[in-house]
């Protein structure tokens, strides 16, 4: 999955940066683009809660040097573990109409903090482009269709997006499987067959997805949830 590069919080006021603990918050009154409040999600395997500073001390070694996790993000990870302090002191980001959200991803079982997720809205009000990662041992046992799930939900439920979009790295079959398996559309962007020739850290993103709150909501309807 895209996972976008570090970006300085853009802090409230009232916001307390140095407790670890998400800032209170308040609803956009527009209602395109919402200011959540923090909130947690749940499968029967994987969480999905507000990030806050002490994850980084934990998330640090799944993802620093680590070519199994960084060589499909647009990101080559932190170099330092004060670059993902800086990510994860607020959850919440930039400004309330284009809100950027980091979350935490952790295992149900034991609370093992496994990896990040993300829904940017900035530069794009309401439509909220999703991004994860997970540490490779936690790879290949659910987690990562459980992270988009989780991501979707929130989106939808809690930060007013009225579409989902993600950006795919050729030969990210993974993903692909998951995002397939929660409704998005995708298309080609690229030439898969070429980018597949590259090491898996030059491939270029070949395939973006999309998820509307409209098929979303039917979805649900046709699951018998909603």
């Amino acid at each position: 999955m895209k996972e976008p590069g570090h970006r300085e919080p853009q802090r409230r006021s009232g916001a307390r940066p140095d407790s670890g603990e998400p800032a209170p918050a308040r609803l956009d009154s527009s209602g395109d683009a919402t200011w959540a409040e923090p909130f947690v999600l749940s499968t029967a395997r994987t969480r999905l809660r507000p990030s806050m500073a002490h994850d980084a001390a934990a998330l640090f070694p799944h993802v620093h040097g680590a070519s199994a996790v960084t060589d499909w993000l647009c990101w080559k990870g932190p170099d330092t573990l004060v670059d993902l302090v800086d990510r994860y002191v607020s959850w919440r980001l930039h400004t309330p109409a284009e809100p950027v959200y980091v979350f935490v991803l952790e295992r149900v079982e034991d609370g093992l903090v496994m990896g990040e997720g993300t829904l940017r809205f900035d530069g794009h009000p309401g439509v909220g482009d999703l991004g994860y990662w997970l540490g490779s041992e936690f790879h290949g046992v659910g987690h990562g269709s459980d992270a988009v799930e989780l991501l979707v939900r929130a989106g939808f439920e809690h930060c007013g997006a009225r579409a989902l979009t993600a950006q795919i790295k050729a030969g990210n079959v993974r993903s692909l499987a998951a995002l397939d398996r929660h409704g998005f559309r995708r298309e080609p962007v690229g030439d898969e067959q070429d980018a597949l020739a590259l090491s898996p850290a030059d491939r270029p993103i070949t395939w973006a997805a999309s998820l509307s709150r409209r098929t979303w909501e039917r979805m649900k309807r046709e699951a018998g949830e909603a």
